[in-house]
């Protein structure tokens, strides 16, 4: 299956960054949302991608030109009708994702492919709300989607073999490495980062310095930039928003949210985009 038209569903910054690379891979692509403003941002974001794509030389002027050529925003769903392959990447509550694929379900071509980027939501559920459940596969993106190279593929009970191979392809074609995850809460990455943030938050209360616990990820475990430096960088919000699904899901008492740390974020401490998290941060 040759994907040539894309929806995307949501236009936030993980639905502005898969419409990216779909785009770079010459799909041509819908990026949809109800809110103008939303749109709006979105194609700023966009612009400022493709400028640093190209100051970077990761993309040439030409290849930046021809992203914005192949891509459009609309609040209207007339795009998901010509579409041969949704992928829907609204907000992270189970009853909006519902909602928004029973309407794909509604609009799409019968042999379109529905996907959810979702995070850490089960994908059987999800499924059967889409109306097509043998054409339904998670695709976890990472942000920033450019970037990130890493897609997780969640196959459902009922997806189609076929189905799981044209999603593996379309990653592929798009500059991806996927994975086949199972459909268990938080499938791969999440499901450990959960645990692994969970843990650093414990010795954290216990006072030990932050930048002490990351220094010791990063040259104990070859961890990147650590955790909780790598939860500034998420979003302390998104990031609790998270550690509340894994535990609610699993019941594991690993993914319990401290009380401090849910103050910290009701307080404003959000990591990077608020200036203030684990660490403090230059405007």
């Amino acid at each position: 299956m040759r994907v040539r038209r894309m929806a995307v569903i949501g236009a936030g910054t993980m639905g502005t960054g898969i419409g990216q690379v779909a785009a770079q891979a010459g799909i041509e692509v819908a990026v949809i949302d109800t809110a103008a403003e939303a749109l709006e941002r979105s194609r700023r974001a966009l612009e400022r991608s493709l400028q640093g794509g190209v100051e970077r030389e990761k993309l040439t002027p030409e290849q930046a030109q021809r992203v914005r050529e192949l891509m459009q925003w609309a609040t209207e769903w007339d795009a998901v009708s010509r579409a041969e392959w949704i992928i829907e990447a609204v907000f992270e509550e189970m009853s909006v994702k519902r909602e928004v694929l029973g309407r794909i379900d509604q609009t799409a071509p019968a042999d379109a492919v529905i996907a959810t980027n979702t995070s850490t939501l089960p994908i059987g559920e999800l499924a059967g709300a889409s109306g097509r459940p043998e054409r339904f596969v998670g695709m976890h993106f990472f942000n920033p989607p450019p970037a990130m190279k890493l897609v997780e593929v969640i196959p459902g009970e009922s997806t189609l073999p076929e189905v799981t191979d044209a999603t593996l392809a379309l990653c592929e074609r798009m500059g991806k490495q996927p994975v086949v995850a199972p459909d268990i809460p938080g499938f791969f990455v999440n499901r450990c980062f959960g645990a692994l943030l969970s843990a650093a938050i414990d010795i954290w209360l216990q006072g030990a310095d932050p930048e002490q616990i990351d220094t010791a990820m990063q040259l104990g475990m070859s961890h990147r930039m650590g955790p909780l430096a790598t939860a500034d960088l998420v979003g302390l919000d998104v990031c609790l928003a998270l550690l509340d699904s894994l535990h609610e899901q699993t019941g594991h008492a690993r993914f319990e949210v401290a009380p401090q740390f849910r103050e910290m974020v009701s307080s404003g401490r959000l990591g990077r985009k608020s200036g203030q998290g684990f660490y403090t941060y230059e405007e």
